[in-house]
């Protein structure tokens, strides 16, 4: 081969195996490292996120090491609507696979009061929608950190899994709390059920949140921004046990067989009722089902009080309503304002629209020789006993309703319009027909301040 045509091989294999590679490879370099397109990539990402969660994702820096794995720095996690801020990641590292997505969260924290948003997120634009995710994700978290307030609530570990099997899309989890580590991990279950899908007319889409804390008791103002109920309890109650609730579109049921709530604050459970009653208690369900769809309200249970006050007006509507036999009233009667108590216990039993109490004191340790059915003592004197009789268990909202309370007749045929009619919030005057003793105060228009009647 002539000298000139081996040199122009050369130079063309040079250009093309070597010079152009470079230079394709310093321009993909240049290309990637721009503003430009760092941000069409980051609207992209972020895009992309937003569509699969529901949520507006904000992130300050992105790695992209390889192929099938992102880092994302100093996330924000905002609501849609709103713009405001639910949550926030220091770091989330996010891998691909083929048959799995496995998703690394590092020191996430949660608003106590936006978790209602993730709960949406999570139900409706995750469970609802299996066509977004066919593979399975795994996901863990370090130091997960829900605030709640002046209080911080931190779960060392939490590992998850999201997948779809047939008709179900479900999301189990194991969840650590950092302040006891030697318990064993609570489990918390969310099963999307959608029935058959040859059902085209009625197909059955049921939820249903399984939540087991395995011994470990969960304070229940982490969820007092989620669910009202649990605010109530007060900032030391905790939750002991199986939480099990199911829900279609228009039906609901709840069990709680075999749960404890200790260290319940009663001051706090009847700050808004008009009758007194303070003290710590704690609450044994040995069964608990309740549905409203199918009549069905069964709850066995027992509650234990210690050193606490109740109203005279409250000892006096239970004896009125729910046969409670007052005993010693010249002890009590001597207290001007709340009667003091030293344990109140009690046993329960609701049956459909029937209802048992049995007072236990006599059951706990130095009050075994008090008689059967003794509800309250005082100073070693009992206070109250129960009866053996059976009442209608709407005898208890009577017993805890205000003075001013007005009867309803209520039934299935009525219960619907206890959400339009709304109860009076004060005493109504004995008679409408009785002339007001004041007739005018028009001041404004220069007349008579006050006015007698003639």
């Amino acid at each position: 081969m002539h000298e000139r045509t081996q040199q122009a091989i050369a130079r063309l294999l040079f250009v093309l195996c070597c010079a152009g590679p470079s230079c394709l490879t310093l321009g993909w370099i240049t290309l990637t490292n721009s503003d430009w397109y760092q941000s069409r990539t980051t609207e992209r990402l972020e895009a992309s996120i937003q569509h699969s969660l529901g949520l507006i994702v904000e992130f300050e820096e992105h790695q992209h090491p390889a192929p099938n794995r992102w880092i994302l720095s100093n996330v924000t996690l905002r609501h849609p609507e709103t713009l405001v801020k639910i949550g926030r990641v220091r770091e989330i590292h996010w891998v691909n696979n083929s048959d799995e997505s496995r998703i690394l969260l590092e020191q996430p924290e949660i608003e106590a009061r936006h978790l209602t948003m993730f709960w949406e997120s999570i139900h409706n634009e995750i469970l609802r929608r299996p066509q977004e995710f066919t593979s399975p994700i795994s996901i863990a978290a370090n130091d997960l950190t829900i605030q709640n307030g002046n209080q911080a609530f931190t779960l060392s570990d939490l590992d998850a899994r999201l997948a779809n099997s047939g008709n179900n899309s479900s999301l189990s989890a194991q969840l650590q709390l950092a302040d006891q580590l030697g318990q064993s991990p609570m489990m918390l279950e969310i099963l999307r059920d959608r029935g058959d899908h040859q059902d085209k007319q009625s197909p059955a889409l049921i939820t249903t949140v399984t939540l087991n804390t395995n011994g470990t008791p969960l304070p229940c103002s982490v969820l007092a921004d989620f669910a009202t109920p649990f605010e109530q309890l007060g900032q030391t109650a905790s939750f002991t046990g199986q939480l099990r609730c199911q829900w279609t579109v228009d039906q609901w049921q709840l069990d709680l067989s075999g749960s404890r709530f200790e260290s319940l604050e009663l001051d706090r459970l009847f700050e808004n009722q008009s009758h007194r009653l303070s003290g710590t208690a704690s609450i044994q369900l040995d069964h608990c089902l309740i549905a409203p769809h199918l009549n069905q309200s069964e709850i066995y249970g027992m509650l234990k009080a210690s050193e606490g006050l109740i109203g005279k007006n409250l000892l006096h509507q239970a004896s009125d309503h729910l046969k409670l036999r007052l005993l010693q009233t010249e002890l009590w009667s001597q207290y001007s304002g709340d009667v003091p108590y030293d344990i109140f216990s009690i046993g329960f039993t609701i049956s459909g629209t029937q209802l048992q109490l049995d007072g236990i004191c006599q059951n706990y340790a130095g009050y075994e020789n008090y008689p059967k059915g003794t509800a309250i003592i005082l100073n070693g004197y009992p206070l109250a006993q129960t009866t053996d009789e059976s009442l209608e268990s709407l005898r208890l909202l009577t017993t805890i309703a205000p003075t001013h309370s007005v009867p309803v007749p209520l039934s299935q045929q009525t219960h619907w319009l206890t959400n339009i009619l709304l109860p009076p919030s004060r005493l109504s005057p004995p008679s409408l027909t009785t002339p007001p003793r004041i007739r005018s105060a028009r001041l404004w228009q220069g007349g008579p301040a006050v006015k007698q009647p003639q």
